[in-house]
């Protein structure tokens, strides 16, 4: 049987119904809280990172912090490699000792090559080191497309990432240290009397942004990790391969104003949920409610929403005796563009088998008349 769950729509204007591109030669849109990929381009193909890199960098020094073994106030001592680094600076002195503090607003608001450096030789005796702790964590992520060798984000050949890799690091550091994380939307920061803005333009025009990091490297062009919380849901955009920083916040503030108007997160099935009642063989009770076994929760397209199907697969009847809850069978979620969904159906209520006379009786009335009396 087919069960067809009916949504009501928002009517939208002809804007809504325009095909999604993007000037980024790669670009993931995803929800935060379903997880679900809502627009992609060349989401898993290798690209450079830039300074979205330094978002592990970052995630590094907040996990050593969380688990205790650094503290904000811990000082660490600039090297000659640190004081010497190209590109975005903050400006750090030779053999200095700067606090981890003012260390991570210059990786996360500067954008400081030095200061990334300097805490990977701090925490690991060479960024070489360090390259490896991040790759063992872009492992546990699941980022299958990603290898790094800085701490920085500096070019080399073998320094990789994707968008939908770069976007899993985002959701973890959101998710994993909502404190710590409230840094990346400080606007501005000085240190050695010299005052850099933050270069995420989102933080200055996009109501809700407070996060994540720019990147610019030659071979792969400006890129941006960024995510937007309006009213409660999430949207992380990252976007790699853009020509100019004007064209990157253009873009990005394209893509998020798509999610926002364009998606939606729909409840379509709540736990416990009663779908459909069954015939029982042989029970106490001739039919049970069959229950949705989990909440489903997930991000749609307009398009999406138009077209979702549902189907309820268990074998008729059902065969006494049950137990509370017990899965008798899959409803099975189709949505374009995605895999089947499988939730599980479960038995609404607990059913002890009938006692024997009742049984056959029950068991003649069925194979004759095709249901079962109570008795």
């Amino acid at each position: 049987m087919k069960l067809f769950l009916l949504i009501f729509l928002i009517l939208c204007n002809s804007k809504s119904l325009v095909a999604l591109d993007t000037k980024s030669t790669h670009a993931i849109i995803l929800d935060y809280e379903t997880e679900d990929i809502l627009f992609s381009k060349k989401e898993n193909e290798l690209t450079s990172p830039a300074s979205m890199t330094k978002i592990m960098t970052a995630y590094i020094v907040f996990d050593r912090i969380k688990n205790g073994n650094l503290k904000l106030s811990d000082e660490f001592i600039i090297s000659s490699k640190a004081y010497k680094m190209g590109g975005s600076r903050m400006f750090l002195e030779m053999n200095s000792k700067v606090t981890v503090m003012d260390l991570l607003y210059g990786i996360i608001v500067q954008s400081g090559n030095d200061a990334s450096v300097a805490v990977a030789e701090n925490i690991s005796g060479t960024e070489e080191e360090f390259a490896k702790l991040m790759n063992t964590y872009a492992n546990k992520f699941g980022m299958n497309n990603t290898n790094f060798v800085n701490s920085s984000g500096w070019p080399n050949s073998n320094h990789y990432s994707s968008m939908k890799d770069i976007a899993i690091l985002s959701k973890n550091i959101i998710k994993n240290f909502p404190e710590l994380y409230k840094i990346f939307e400080k606007k501005k920061f000085i240190y050695n009397n010299i005052r850099q803005p933050n270069r995420n333009p989102l933080l200055y025009s996009y109501e809700g942004a407070d996060g994540l990091k720019t990147g610019y490297v030659n071979n792969a062009g400006f890129g941006i990790a960024a995510t937007v919380d309006n009213n409660g849901r999430r949207i992380i955009v990252v976007v790699n391969g853009l020509k100019s920083a004007r064209e990157r916040k253009e873009e990005v503030t394209k893509l998020f104003d798509w999610a926002y108007r364009d998606t939606k997160q729909i409840v379509i099935l709540n736990k416990g949920q009663i779908l459909a009642k069954s015939d029982v063989w042989l029970g106490n009770k001739k039919t049970v409610n069959l229950i949705s076994g989990e909440k489903l929760l997930t991000s749609l397209t307009l398009k999406q929403q138009q077209n979702i199907e549902a189907k309820l697969v268990y074998k008729k009847p059902i065969n006494a005796p049950l137990e509370k809850n017990q899965e008798v069978g899959k409803v099975l979620i189709d949505i374009p563009n995605r895999q089947t969904i499988e939730i599980p159906l479960l038995a609404k209520d607990s059913i002890k088998k009938s006692n024997p006379l009742t049984r056959i009786f029950n068991a003649l009335n069925y194979l004759i008349f095709g249901n079962i009396d109570e008795k």
